[in-house]
């Protein structure tokens, strides 16, 4: 009985992880594509901006959150934690994504804001 018990949480666990994955497969197109949106020769909404913010910092909890998960996994529920390690490929890769996009947008708007400074001076 405690060991069906066991093995159910630690199923929910992965299921926890299988949910961000899937979250994260669907968020990062959208998220790529926001951040090429800005650029120093387009007027950007703060919306535009701030929803970037939002979204790198929800991929960022999201990922965190299956790092959490894998160690609990990986310690305490070895014996029924099944590593997939194509989706643990993908997740890794998503995490260099968004903060290689988010580095290059951050970058942008520093420009733009350099931008405003020089044109405002002139």
């Amino acid at each position: 009985m405690e060991k069906d018990r066991v093995q159910r949480y630690a199923g929910n666990l992965e299921k926890t992880i299988q949910n961000n994955y899937h979250y994260l497969k669907k968020t990062m197109d959208d998220f790529q594509e926001m951040c090429r949106i800005v650029t120093p020769e387009r007027n950007v909404p703060r919306e535009i901006i701030a929803d970037i913010r939002e979204l790198y910092k929800e991929i960022r909890n999201r990922l965190t959150e299956i790092k959490a998960v894998e160690q609990l996994l990986q310690g305490k529920y070895r014996q029924y934690y099944h590593r997939d390690s194509l989706r643990d490929k993908a997740i890794m890769e998503f995490g260099f994504i968004a903060k290689n996009c988010y580095s290059k947008f951050e970058y942008t708007l520093m420009q733009i804001e350099a931008m405003k400074k020089s044109t405002d001076s002139s």
